[in-house]
Formats: structure tokens, sequence, C-alpha cells
């Protein structure tokens, strides 16, 4: 096994790259020394870590369209801008040399602390789409050395794979796209009035169905939900409790007529209802009108902008018309 120093006044950057385990270290010549990982023993820095600058890939996007392509994101975390004219991206077709290699088109620059989004499924012979189900894409530099690669996960609609924060080892599927600029991981949480039944009796007291369209479960424990009494404070909004978790597409049903002083019935003939998060802020908000003792008033289908009277009443589940 070997023993590796790096003496860092001399190096520009060292990136391990697990997914294809290899060690890639990057001179400030320009040069890349690649070294497999399971031939180093350990590594040892010394020296002190210079100002440098660095292109990287940065986050993928494989759920193209016609009108938005599958592409790659490069980032330069350096202070100067970096000219990726001649620079090659490619996916296994390019690494096996079945088909030509893209290469970065003349002016391409990016700016210091930018990005530049290149996009890969195109016409020309060396365009490749991005596998939904993941693949390995790799990145070299005019001097055609390998100078960041990576295998990236599968990927759902509204998905990408990146780094996060922009520039670091961690990869990771990033639930908000930011092409062309700094990743976030954050999860959009998509949290609706889905069903509303006002004909409780007290076995079924009234209840309002929350639903969550997206892909995380979202925990809204001290959100709360309220009538008129409650918008105008003449009594206290009705507080989700500790633990009220609802799972990913899913439901979670709060009863609303209860004996605390926060408990509101819906009135049958016709009534308003408001949901907010916990910093105050409202984010939904529903007009019912009067039903039948067998209708509920919901969203059809769930989490759509239409809302109407459902002959079939569906407490906790998809909704019905």
């Amino acid at each position: 096994m070997k023993r590796i120093t790096l003496i860092l006044s001399v190096m520009m950057m060292m990136l391990a790259n697990l997914a294809a385990q290899s060690l890639y270290i990057h001179k400030t010549d320009g040069s890349v020394i690649t070294v497999p990982m399971n031939t180093i023993d350990s590594i040892t820095f010394t020296g002190t870590t210079p100002v440098t600058n660095y292109a990287w890939m940065n986050e993928i996007y494989s759920r193209g369209t016609t009108e938005d392509p599958d592409w790659i994101e490069i980032y330069n975390n350096g202070d100067s801008d970096i000219d990726l004219t001649g620079f090659k991206i490619y996916d296994s077709g390019g690494q096996s040399g079945s088909k030509p290699k893209k290469e970065f088109p003349s002016g391409t620059v990016i700016p210091a602390g930018g990005f530049y989004v290149i996009v890969t499924d195109t016409e020309d012979e060396s365009g490749f789409g991005l596998s939904g189900s993941g693949e390995e894409v790799w990145l070299e530099n005019t001097a055609s050395e390998v100078i960041d690669n990576v295998t990236f996960a599968a990927l759902e609609e509204g998905q990408s794979y990146g780094r996060y924060p922009d520039g670091t080892e961690n990869w990771q599927i990033l639930y908000t796209v930011t092409r062309g600029a700094a990743n976030s991981n954050l999860i959009p949480s998509v949290i609706e009035l889905n069903e509303l039944y006002s004909r409780g009796t007290s076995e079924d007291p009234d209840w309002v169905e929350i639903h969550n369209s997206s892909s995380a479960d979202i925990d809204i424990s001290g959100y709360k939900i309220y009538d008129p009494g409650g918008n105008t404070g003449t009594k206290p909004k009705m507080e989700f409790p500790s633990g009220s978790i609802v799972p990913a597409n899913g439901w979670l049903v709060i009863v609303t007529d209860t004996d605390d002083p926060a408990g509101f019935g819906l009135s049958s003939g016709g009534d308003e209802v408001w949901l907010e998060n916990t910093t105050g802020v409202v984010i939904d908000y529903v007009a019912i009108p009067s039903m039948e003792t067998t209708q509920s008033y919901g969203r059809y289908p769930d989490g759509a902008d239409n809302w109407q009277l459902l002959n079939t009443i569906t407490k906790g589940t998809a909704n019905m018309p």
C-alpha cells in the first residue's frame, strides 16, 4: 500500500471521489494525478492551503423534457473566472470511445463563484441523455485528464442530484432543482387543506383533512387551524399537537369539533377555514358551502386547485367525486 504526503503549498486541490474509487490530485500547473483508492494506506497533509480555482460538476438533472433537456451544472469555487473552452463531458459512451465526448464550446467562461449549465441531451453525435435510473459521468480538461466524475442516483421528477453545499464532496438528491444557481437542500412543503366534513355527529365529529403532495414526510406540529372565531381573535386557534406528521403523498385528519377552548364545529350552512404554519403565515384558506350528510367538500383530484362537493366521503384517503 502507498503512503501519500501532500504538500498543499504546491497542490491545487484534492478530490476523493468515492463513487469512482479514485483520488484525483489537481496540481497548480493544471495536471492531474490519479491514484486508485484501494492502493492508499494513509494520506498526510502538510503546508498551507492556497487560494484556488476549480471547476466541479455541481448539479445533475436527468428528468429532462423536450422543452428542458437533461443538463449538468459546473461550478467555479474560486475568486477568478475559469475558461472551459475545450473541456469535455461524457457518459459511458464517451468513456468507452463508442461515441464522441461532448466538448464545451469556445468562449465558455464560468465567472468567479458562478455556474455554467451544459445541456447534454442534444441531437449532435456527442449528445447524451442522462438515465433517470442513474449512471456515471465524467469531466475532463483540455489535457484529456479526468478532473471530476460521479455516479448519480436514480431521480424522480422534480429532483436533481448535486453537491450540498456547492463545491463540497457531499452529493445528495436535491428536492429543489436550482439550475444555474446555488444548490438547496430544502424539501418543498406542499401542505394544504384537502377535504372538510361539516355534518359531524357525536360519534364522528366535524373534521378537516390535510394533504402532503411532496415526496417526504412533513412535521406540522405547531401549525394552527381555525374558523372565523380564531381569525378574529375571539377564541384560540386550534394547534396541531406534537408528533403531527403528514406522510409523503399522504393525509392527516384533525377533528375540529372538540370540547377544548380552541375547538370549533364547521357550520353545515357554509363556513371559512384557515391553515397557518409555525411562523403564523397563512398557507391555505377555503370557504366551504353547505353540504348534505352524505357529502364532504374537497379538492379533486387531491392537491388540485379545483374544489367541489364530493359525494363520496374519503376521510384520510384519496378524494373521489
